[in-house]
């Protein structure tokens, strides 16, 4: 799918060492919350027209920043405005149509997670994805970013397989550390 240019879709992931996004439990360690809560991490946001998440990431992550955010589930239809911002049924609104009611205007919109929502991105329109890794965290046993991560299939692997390519990768925050990689479509 491809959206008109008036919308810069890009996603902002957040993992560890070893691309997990959680604890075996769903949880966030409290090392990634640290991270996501760092300026290197919520510079990548500033700007941004609207934030798109899955009900899950929503509800663990409370809006400490003055954001539109755009919650993905089944459970509306088409688009709902209520707690915490717009409810987003994917199944029965198309992406273009959600981002004409949310961000008339056009502009940058972040894609921030969980799992679902990034695989359903890099199926709809995901352009850029960038990938911050706190490099001194590992999570044993955890979520990965995408269901096709194992200990043999990293998630360059995966991003490769899906049409990305690695444009850059660089420290931003030598003293976590947290590294940022950006990957575009081909």
């Amino acid at each position: 799918m491809n959206l008109p240019e008036k919308w810069d879709l890009f996603g902002l992931a957040l993992v560890c060492r070893n691309d997990c996004i959680a604890d075996s439990a769903g949880n966030m360690p409290a090392g990634l919350q640290d991270a996501r809560r760092g300026k290197a991490f919520q510079k990548q946001l500033d700007g941004c027209e609207a934030l798109i998440m899955g009900r899950h990431a929503h509800a663990t992550m409370p809006s400490t920043h003055d954001r539109v955010r755009v919650i993905m589930t089944r459970e509306v239809q088409a688009l709902e405005h209520k707690e915490g911002g717009w409810w987003w049924g994917p199944d029965a609104m198309s992406l273009e149509n959600m981002l004409r009611m949310v961000a008339p205007s056009g502009g940058r919109v972040a894609v921030r997670g969980g799992r679902e929502s990034f695989n359903y991105f890099l199926r709809n329109g995901l352009q850029t994805l960038r990938i911050c890794r706190a490099e001194s965290i590992a999570i044993m046993d955890g979520f990965k970013l995408f269901a096709e991560c194992d200990r043999k299939t990293t998630l360059d692997d995966v991003l490769r397989a899906k049409g990305l390519v690695l444009q850059d990768r660089r420290l931003i925050d030598l003293k976590a550390p947290i590294s940022l990689s950006t990957w575009t479509r081909a």
